[in-house]
């Protein structure tokens, strides 16, 4: 059985590490650029940047890998006006080994995550057009690899609904009492575009997600979708979902909720949640732990999950990731095992 305890195995995954990191140094020393804040091309409105990672995972129900897991470009460009364009192009997996196959790039794909048009009216109401991140949630829109604590993601931030949106969204902030209210109301129609082929797109959508900040306790988000999917079009699905933040002298708690239901009966629900919690132990150490429960559409049996990791964020722009995970029922074969990565918002 592959472990990575593997003399050669840790031995590539360190030299990658370490040219990673040697390569993040030289980006340092550059005084014209800032890592996680982009580059901006001199004498236009355009801004260059994205963010890369490099995986190692021991899933117990698959072969042992070491890849490229992304690396994605951010296209910004801002005028002096009220218009704003994004884009995020995502290679994913361009090199990747694979115990028993070797390297290859078989697995390499293209992905547009985001595509849109921002008209920036007020702080109140703003107008997107294009493709961009379903608002459901927390996670999925900060889910860069830079940016969040794990290599492996919650099963209810990416099996439940489509992660992204191809469609219109009007955003903004509204005052609420003695505080504000961060709100986005979403459709979407027609075709997705580019959809990844490993996803179930939206076929038809609508959808609203508010974050309350509670003074004292967090930040507190409700999300609503109504939605058809490519693969299933005819059958009408309505979501729920629920979401909590709170930070405070480096220490975070995060959760998310989420149920799905639908036309078809109690037998399509599906619902699950995680609660995750981080911890520093010394000056750029954290300890982190995730519990999840996720009850799958059809007939397989709830499973629980539990993860436990470590992780050194060597800068604001680079993280170095490690955990293990174990689920129970595990009969949708979701990744659990050892995982490690490196990644940098560049």
């Amino acid at each position: 059985m592959f472990s990575f305890t593997s003399p050669r195995i840790a031995a590539i995954l360190c030299l990658l590490l370490i040219h990673s990191v040697a390569w993040a140094d030289e980006v340092l020393s550059d005084a014209e650029y800032s890592p996680g804040k982009g580059w901006q091309v001199p004498g236009t409105g355009f801004k260059l940047g994205g963010y890369a990672s490099v995986a190692a995972e021991n899933d117990h129900q698959s072969l042992a890998t070491i890849d490229v897991d992304n690396f994605s470009l951010f296209i910004h460009w801002e005028g002096e006006g009220k218009l704003r364009l994004f884009s995020e192009l995502d290679l994913e997996r361009p090199v990747a080994w694979e115990q028993g196959k070797g390297i290859s790039a078989e697995h390499a794909y293209l992905a547009l995550e985001r595509l849109y048009l921002d008209y920036l009216y007020s702080e109140q109401a703003n107008l997107r057009v294009g493709k961009f991140l379903t608002p459901i949630g927390r996670w999925n829109v900060v889910h860069a690899a830079p940016l969040v604590w794990t290599t492996s993601r919650p099963l209810i931030t990416e099996h439940t609904f489509p992660t992204n949106t191809t469609g219109a969204m009007l955003y903004g902030t509204l005052p609420a009492l003695d505080n504000s209210v961060d709100y986005s109301i979403y459709t979407a129609v027609g075709n997705d575009w580019r959809p990844d082929p490993k996803l179930d797109p939206f076929e038809e959508a609508y959808g609203a997600h508010v974050t309350l900040p509670v003074e004292g306790i967090g930040e507190i988000g409700f999300s609503y979708a109504n939605f058809e999917q490519k693969s299933s079009i005819g059958e009408r699905k309505n979501l729920l979902g629920m979401d909590y933040f709170w930070s405070h002298d480096r220490y975070e708690i995060s959760a998310e909720a989420a149920y799905r239901f639908s036309d078809n009966g109690t037998k399509a629900d599906e619902k699950g949640l995680f609660i995750q919690g981080v911890m520093p132990v010394s000056d750029r150490w954290y300890a982190l732990a995730r519990y999840e429960l996720f009850d799958p559409a059809g007939s397989a049996s709830t499973m629980n999950l539990w993860l436990a990791g470590l992780a050194m964020r060597l800068s604001p722009a680079m993280i170095v990731k490690a955990e293990y995970s174990h689920a129970t029922n595990n009969s949708i074969h979701a990744p659990a095992g050892l995982f490690a990565s490196f990644a940098i918002l560049f």
